[in-house]
């Protein structure tokens, strides 16, 4: 009897002890699932142009004083319009879907509506609102289409880098000790960007960074993030993050382990150092059935960058080193923009045309485009195969 009793008494312990593990928040733990891909650089091809895509329709983004395009960071296309952010210039640019020049969004400045640095953007076609983080203020801007600021949330409670906007609430990659002790890559704020409602992926100290976008949607509301401490893809479903897909590189794999313990920039460079690594991995897209990220050689010396596809159902994977399609007239470069079930964008750059297919380009156009015009949206649609 004394024996059951001590055995109830136990249990008693125990599920106490769970109900607390589970109650307290922020949560700090991943679950240990998703895909694993092997990526293998020995075996690269050409990015042929009709392995995936029927047919290409080309569209010029208009040349103005106004309109000036110093690069596209971030690239969001509907069917009525194009909005292109360019961190180079600190501009946001509204084009209409045939790339006539239609306004800024925003505007520059250091008075109480403007913004001085833009770190990152996110359109919500479904409502025409425009999302925009002003790094310096720690703020987040909410614009609609006609360029008028709608509202200008209070300084969030962390400083951050990037953000994605869910129901749940606001996730954001934050590279910053202020007000985040735990140095913490990952937090859900709360809509308002005063609340921390959890947080995920801890580090020593923050030795390796990154100011581009780490998160993307696959338009369908799934939501997913990447960061520079790790060769994982997540999905963000609601409060919780689960592996989505982990890239092997094998034998040449970062050591990421070792460099969320280490304590400086200099420990980090030794961990790095007189090895062929691969990883970096960025500019990812995921749609219903693929998923697209670049990476690169890592370590001694700067290496080669390469482009990666992973197809979820056939579960094949194909690398790509070469920097632009290849049976195609003019030359697309393989740096995708955007990315949907049935289309993908790619850039043209009019600077890099021979003359040859320079002319033949401006012939096809109602537009008066130069060797220093904007940029050209090739936006390629896919086979039916392909989107299958």
């Amino acid at each position: 009897m004394k024996a059951a009793n001590g055995w109830l008494f136990m249990g008693m312990l125990l599920m106490v002890w769970l109900v607390a593990a589970c109650s307290s928040t922020p949560s700090r733990s991943v679950a240990d699932a998703g895909t694993t891909i092997a990526v293998n650089v020995d075996k690269t091809e050409d990015f042929d142009f009709h392995d995936y895509f029927d047919t290409v329709r080309y569209i010029p983004l208009e040349t103005t004083d106004d309109a000036l395009i110093g690069e596209v960071t971030k690239l969001y296309l509907t069917q009525e319009n194009i909005l292109v952010f360019d961190q180079k210039t600190m501009s946001l640019f509204l084009f209409d879907a045939r790339g006539r020049f239609v306004r800024k969004i925003g505007n520059k400045g250091e008075g109480p509506d403007e913004y001085m640095y833009i770190n990152d953007v996110q359109l919500d076609a479904k409502h025409g609102l425009v999302y925009v983080h002003e790094r310096i203020r720690n703020r987040i801007y909410t614009y609609d289409l006609s360029g008028k600021l709608l509202e200008q949330s209070a300084k969030a409670s962390v400083e951050f880098n990037s953000f994605f906007r869910t129901e749940e609430g606001v996730w954001v990659y934050s590279c910053f000790k202020d007000n985040n002790p735990g140095h913490y890559n990952l937090t859900l704020l709360s809509s308002d960007l005063q609340t921390v409602k959890k947080q995920y992926f801890p580090q020593k100290e923050f030795v390796n960074v990154t100011f581009e976008s780490v998160f993307t949607g696959d338009g369908r509301g799934r939501a997913f993030f990447y960061y520079p401490s790790s060769n994982i893809i997540y999905e963000l479903d609601g409060t919780d993050v689960d592996p989505y897909l982990c890239i092997d590189f094998g034998s040449r794999t970062v050591p990421y382990d070792q460099i969320r313990e280490a304590g400086s920039m200099e420990e980090c460079d030794k961990l790095l150092a007189d090895h062929a690594y691969l990883g970096d991995i960025q500019h990812c897209f995921v749609t219903r059935n693929r998923v697209f990220f670049s990476f690169s050689e890592m370590g001694a010396g700067m290496g080669p960058g390469y482009k990666c596809f992973y197809d979820s159902e056939s579960g094949e994977t194909r690398v790509f080193k070469a920097p632009f399609m290849s049976s195609v007239d003019y030359p697309i470069a393989l740096n995708l923009l955007y990315a949907s079930d049935d289309l993908w964008v790619y850039p043209l750059y009019p600077s890099l045309f021979s003359d040859e297919s320079f002319e033949k380009l401006r012939k096809t156009f109602d537009a008066d485009i130069q060797f220093d015009s904007n940029l050209i949206l090739a936006v390629c649609h896919l086979k039916e195969k392909a989107r299958d």
